[in-house]
């Protein structure tokens, strides 16, 4: 391409060809209410968002489908797992020569289009934009291949992950049991989940990011992209934990902040709200602390799964870090820097009037 630029990335490039913004940094503010901007090629509007910790590999895309409208028909080839964050519609995925699946998602609702399947989002309001969060794997499959023939204009299909059934996107919900941290990990599996909040209590898993914390993952459409929720009481912080690039972590409830640091380096505390989306740098510590009343509870999608990982960073994601794995208790960490996590926390929470939970945190 005549028009690239010394040491830059075909994805990038390719977001500014389609004339819109790429947002970096650690974080993005609000996700509900982020400017966006008229996007030809879907007849939408959108925004891209390329964090610091997704390490070129996926990225996040805000976007909008007008009141009464509709998206312009799409495939490509590069895996997209989308959140809906508000309003309600419908999505129709087909392949060449199949008949067409239609679901209908309201916010909370969470789906995987199938890999290079066509789909077309549709707007239910007549009076209300529809607004959602899609990670994809576009920019480690544009930067690989830097041709958009081949990304947009692919015949390709992937039968084994889908084939046009009619019960695709409307089977039962199932789970698998997952066990290479040391225990039992449930996993829900579907296509599509109506609402990711509204999870059976006996499907959770409890505890495993810290007394009080409950949560559940989820693998949708045979895909490399993953997604896990963790619920956080008021008042308590988690255990520190890392893991590998691309985990976009969406702040739905709740007011906190988060610790980020590398090895040995320097400690960044990115606040949080509901709407906020953090993006930890891969391998590096973090932490989250709840420092509002209520619990709150985040999403994350993010590369890699338990049936399907793109690296080995994230093999021990629960595990304690003194059996090999990447989650630390508090004892692991140097007195210095326990404290200042401590007092850090103290400080918050009595900014705001809510009472820290000691009992539940030390039993972490």
């Amino acid at each position: 391409m005549a028009d690239l630029q010394w040491n830059s990335l075909y994805y990038d490039e390719w977001v500014r060809r389609e004339g819109l913004d790429l947002i970096r940094g650690n974080a993005v503010k609000d996700v509900f209410s982020e400017p966006l901007k008229p996007w030809a090629r879907v007849g939408g509007s959108a925004v891209h968002v390329q964090l610091q910790g997704s390490g070129d590999l996926n990225a996040a895309c805000i976007c909008e489908i007008p009141a009464g409208g509709k998206l312009e028909p799409q495939r490509h080839m590069y895996e997209e797992l989308t959140y809906i964050l508000n309003g309600n519609g419908s999505t129709s995925v087909w392949y060449p020569g199949h008949g067409k699946n239609t679901f209908e998602w309201q916010a909370g609702s969470l789906f995987s289009i199938p890999l290079n399947a066509s789909y077309q989002h549709f707007n239910g309001s007549g009076s209300q934009p529809a607004r959602y969060l899609a990670v994809t794997t576009a920019p480690i499959m544009m930067n690989l291949i830097r041709n958009d023939d081949f990304i947009f204009n692919n015949d390709a299909t992937f039968p084994e992950r889908y084939d046009g059934e009619q019960d695709y996107f409307a089977r039962q919900l199932e789970t698998e049991t997952y066990s290479g941290w040391g225990f039992g990990y449930s996993v829900a599996l579907s296509n599509f989940f109506p609402d990711v909040t509204g999870i059976p209590a006996d499907m959770l898993n409890y505890n495993h990011r810290g007394t009080g914390t409950s949560g559940i993952s989820f693998i949708l459409a045979d895909g490399v992209l993953g997604a896990h929720t963790l619920e956080v009481p008021g008042g308590v912080y988690t255990k520190p934990h890392r893991h590998g690039p691309g985990a976009h972590v969406l702040w739905l409830r709740g007011e906190g902040y988060s610790m980020l640091w590398p090895d040995g380096g320097e400690v960044i505390k990115e606040d949080w709200g509901r709407g906020t989306m953090i993006v930890p740098p891969s391998w590096w510590w973090h932490q989250h602390a709840v420092v509002s009343k209520e619990p709150a509870l985040h999403l994350a999608l993010r590369l890699g799964n338990t049936r399907h990982r793109v690296n080995r960073l994230s093999e021990g994601l629960l595990k304690s870090a003194k059996q090999g794995g990447s989650q630390a208790d508090f004892d692991d960490l140097s007195p210095e820097l326990a404290g200042f996590l401590r007092k850090t926390f103290e400080e918050e929470c009595a900014k705001r009037g809510t009472p820290v939970e000691w009992r539940v945190v030390d039993g972490l």
